[in-house]
Order: structure tokens, then C-alpha cells, then sequence
């Protein structure tokens, strides 16, 4: 595989792999009214209440995006990028819920085989409890799906250990063809947020956790109510 097809191959996976996220998952088990609300209740009075988010439209969820400027030094913007990317989630699993709104940046630094690429992505969902479900069923997934095949080529997965951050999270790592993609989960309210780092010759996974935490923050900043 030459240089050129290589970088152009994590560039592809890391924007991809952005979008692999998943959804769904079984109805919980049917309460009596009386023993809801006394649950409720109950839960109301013990836990302070837990942050409330609101719908962005597209325009202010874009907004909500790390700009150029919060990324690491020499980082500039991916003109290539695919916004759309390969309709594609992990081994292939069905998607009972899809986002309403996703919006994306990627940026690139270096060259040859030292380049180095980034992306972020928010995918907001219609509600706190799509969203919720979404990670759960992709992190689900993630504990049996360790091989997998896009446009042909092979990716091994391996669940990868980050901070916690947002409502929850988690970290995955790629390798395809001699890359390495570093991808970093969080849910927060109705939107899951992803951060993803990869090149030929480095991955960083304290960029990948960096940019992650940073983007937790700052959309919660955006939708906060």
C-alpha cells in the first residue's frame, strides 16, 4: 500500500468511525403507577436533580464545535473531509434510533506519513433518552465486536480505557492497514459526541481524551438550560 492511499485510508476511518455509534435496547420492565411514583419520589429526594439540556438547532449545535483554535498546535482544517461518510456502525448493527442532527470538523498536521488527523462530531438525538440508549447499545456491541470490514478493509477494534466524562463514556482503538484511530464516546442529555485522533505512525490517546473533554464541556455550555 503506497503512502498516499495509506494516509488517505486513516483519514477515511477516523471521520468514519466517528459515526459508528449505536442505539436501541429493550424496554424496561413494566411498574405499577403507584410504585413509579414512589420510586420517583423517593429517587427526587435523595439525588439532586441531574443537568437538563436543550434541542440546538443545527446552526447553534455547529457553533457548539471545538473551533480551529482549541485544537493542539498544528492542526489545521481538513478541507477533504467527507461530511457524510460510510453508512456504517460497528459489526453492522441495527440502529433503531438516528440522530436528527449531526454536525462534524476535521483537521489534519503534518505530511507524508507523519500526518496525523483529527475529527469531531455531535449527533443529537431527539431526546436524553435516545441518546442514552445509543451509547449503551454501542457499548454493548463493543464487548463481543473485535473485527470488522469497511470499503473493504479490515479494522480490529479493542475497547480502550479513557476518563470519564459527560453522562458517560468511552474509548475505542482501530487498526487498519498499519493505522491506528483512536476514538473517544460521550453522551450528554439527547447528543453523543465523539472526538477521534490516528495516523501511520502516532495515535494519541491523551489528544483523543483531551479534545473529548474539552468538546464535553463545551457543548454542555451550548445546550445547558
Amino acid at each position: 500500500m503506497t503512502a498516499t492511499r495509506t494516509t488517505a485510508l486513516v483519514a477515511t476511518v477516523v471521520t468514519a468511525m466517528s459515526a459508528l455509534v449505536g442505539c436501541g435496547g429493550g424496554d424496561a420492565a413494566p411498574q405499577s403507577a403507584a410504585s413509579t411514583v414512589a420510586a420517583s419520589s423517593s429517587a427526587a429526594a435523595a439525588t439532586p436533580a441531574a443537568p437538563s439540556y436543550k434541542i440546538l438547532d443545527k446552526a447553534a449545535l455547529a457553533k457548539a464545535l471545538l473551533p480551529l483554535k482549541e485544537m493542539p498546535a498544528g492542526y489545521s482544517e481538513d478541507p477533504s473531509k467527507d461530511e457524510d461518510g460510510p453508512d456504517k456502525t460497528f459489526c453492522n448493527y441495527r440502529q433503531p434510533y438516528t440522530a436528527k442532527i449531526e454536525v462534524s470538523a476535521a483537521y489534519q498536521k503534518g505530511g507524508g506519513l507523519k500526518t496525523e488527523i483529527a475529527s469531531i462530531a455531535l449527533r443529537q438525538y431527539a431526546n436524553a433518552d435516545q441518546a442514552k440508549a445509543s451509547f449503551a447499545k454501542m457499548a454493548e456491541t463493543l464487548e463481543t465486536c473485535k473485527q470488522d470490514t469497511s470499503e473493504g478493509q479490515k479494522l480490529t477494534y479493542a475497547l480502550m480505557n479513557l476518563p470519564k466524562t459527560g453522562d458517560d463514556s468511552l474509548g475505542v482503538r482501530i487498526e487498519t492497514q498499519g493505522a491506528t484511530v483512536l476514538q473517544g464516546f460521550a453522551v450528554v442529555g439527547p447528543t453523543l459526541i465523539s472526538t477521534g485522533a490516528g495516523g501511520l505512525m502516532s495515535a494519541d490517546a491523551d489528544v483523543v481524551a483531551d479534545l473529548l473533554d474539552k468538546q464535553v464541556d463545551r457543548y454542555s455550555a451550548a445546550a445547558a438550560r
